[in-house]
């Protein structure tokens, strides 16, 4: 599964073809049928095994809440950075099912821990008390799919870790209290 994620990754879904993996896996595509219906019975399963990780066993520390927001993203973004700009769209328009549970995924796991990150630093007074907790999380979730999603940030003009190291320390810069400036790291893009 990790082999086929590369594989998507760096070409895209659409452009990667049952025989592209099956030839990179060095297998029959008999063989890649007899395991896998379809692409998007692939998609589902590759989803499940590689990218659809659990959150907090990875991240679970005695942090406050400003150092966890930092080590989540940080996170992320290592799992999403080399991702190609067109996978994510490719899944929402060619792979239903797929696209279906990445979504319930990022609902359940990702938004989740955001949301509670948020309302347990307001609580700590790490962060800026007049902020609503879910107001941040759809904000910062809409900030994180505009690099992903649109045509702003091409890869050709623009470096995309660099851009979102200066989004989480521009975002986190905001939020924090006066208290919480102390545990912010040195994110420099």
């Amino acid at each position: 599964m990790t082999r086929t994620l590369e594989l998507f990754v760096f070409r895209g879904i659409k452009s990667t073809s049952m025989d592209d993996i099956a030839q990179d896996l060095g297998i029959s595509k008999k063989t890649l049928y007899k395991w896998f219906e379809n692409k998007d019975h692939l998609m589902e399963e590759m989803l499940k095994t590689c990218l659809c990780w659990p959150l907090d066993a990875e991240v679970e520390t005695g942090e406050n809440a400003v150092e966890e927001f930092c080590n989540t993203l940080h996170n992320l973004i290592q799992k999403f950075i080399a991702i190609h700009a067109s996978f994510f769209n490719d899944l929402r328009k060619y792979y239903p099912s797929a696209h279906n549970l990445w979504q319930s995924y990022k609902e359940g796991t990702i938004i989740q821990r955001f949301r509670a990150n948020f309302n347990r630093g307001i609580k700590t007074g790490l962060y800026r008390r007049e902020l609503d907790p879910e107001v941040l999380t759809q904000l910062y979730i809409s900030q994180i799919e505009g690099i992903f999603y649109s045509d702003t940030f091409q890869p050709e003009q623009f470096k995309r870790l660099e851009i979102y190291r200066l989004n989480v320390k521009l975002f986190a810069s905001g939020i924090v209290s006066p208290a919480g400036q102390k545990f912010l790291p040195e994110l420099t893009p």
